[in-house]
């Protein structure tokens, strides 16, 4: 089932509606450490000359950071369309497909906003592994989706992903009633199973809102929910060493910290 809906997610990412980046785009202006925290912390440890790949780069407005820190920038992610815009737009750094083997290392590997949306994240995590080189950094930037406030945007509660509203409105009573039980006590039930769970566990959503009908809203394709105590059980089984994380990173404001997690880890040289 998870390789089926990998599949659907990988087709859905060729051809996203227009306002899939819009998000990602307004954020392109907005690296400041008050708006950003986790973005700025991320390209304080770009060097000059240092290589960066992002895996999972989406309207890539990583780059020009990257760039104006002196660095080289190659981004990969779905879909030749957004690929062949990136290059437009940003001329000096390189474009590749996702499954694409690049026979090479970089000093740093950012996933920013992408290990939600894929079905495997441990062998995702290994692919961020396999491209950085001894010694070199792996920085993580998504949502806390289990230890975070409220629930993945990607959930819906009960028969359809249809809104409340239009439930009672049509006289769907038992689809209305089923949405409550779950919104109100089975979801809630779940979320404290997944805080007491330990680390490692990786909790996949196998029915996202996105393909039951729902239109798009930013997240509703989520499928994995991350965790940081997940990232950081992994990155620390692999040998790394926690450079920073959103916990300890100061004058982070808290609304922030209540959706969002970050971690950067030294793989071993």
């Amino acid at each position: 089932m998870r390789l089926h809906l990998g599949e659907k997610l990988a087709a859905y990412y060729c051809n996203p509606p227009d306002s899939y980046y819009a998000t990602a785009d307004r954020a392109a202006d907005r690296y400041v450490p008050a708006l950003m925290p986790f973005h700025c912390d991320l390209v304080s440890r770009v060097q000059p000359n240092s290589t960066v790949l992002e895996v999972g780069c989406g309207s890539a407005h990583l780059c020009p950071q990257v760039e104006a820190a002196g660095g080289s920038y190659t981004g990969m992610d779905h879909g030749e369309k957004l690929l062949a815009q990136n290059r437009q737009r940003f001329p000096r750094a390189r474009f590749f497909p996702l499954t694409t083997e690049i026979d090479e290392t970089f000093d740093m590997v950012a996933s920013l906003y992408t290990i939600e949306h894929v079905t495997d994240p441990q062998a995702y995590l290994q692919r961020l592994w396999y491209f950085c080189r001894p010694g070199g950094l792996i920085a993580i930037i998504c949502p806390d989706f289990v230890d975070g406030d409220g629930l993945a945007p990607s959930f819906f509660y009960g028969k359809t992903a249809r809104r409340f509203r239009n439930k009672l409105t049509s006289f769907a009573l038992i689809d209305a009633f089923k949405h409550v039980l779950d919104l109100l006590c089975f979801a809630p039930l779940w979320k404290r199973r997944a805080q007491a769970s330990g680390p490692g566990a990786f909790w996949i959503n196998l029915a996202p809102r996105i393909f039951a009908g729902a239109d798009y809203t930013t997240d509703a394709d989520a499928v994995h929910l991350p965790r940081l105590l997940d990232l950081i059980w992994w990155l620390e089984g692999q040998g790394a060493t926690i450079v920073e994380t959103s916990r300890s990173l100061p004058e982070v404001d808290p609304a922030i910290l209540k959706h969002n997690c970050y971690v950067a880890a030294r793989k071993p040289a």
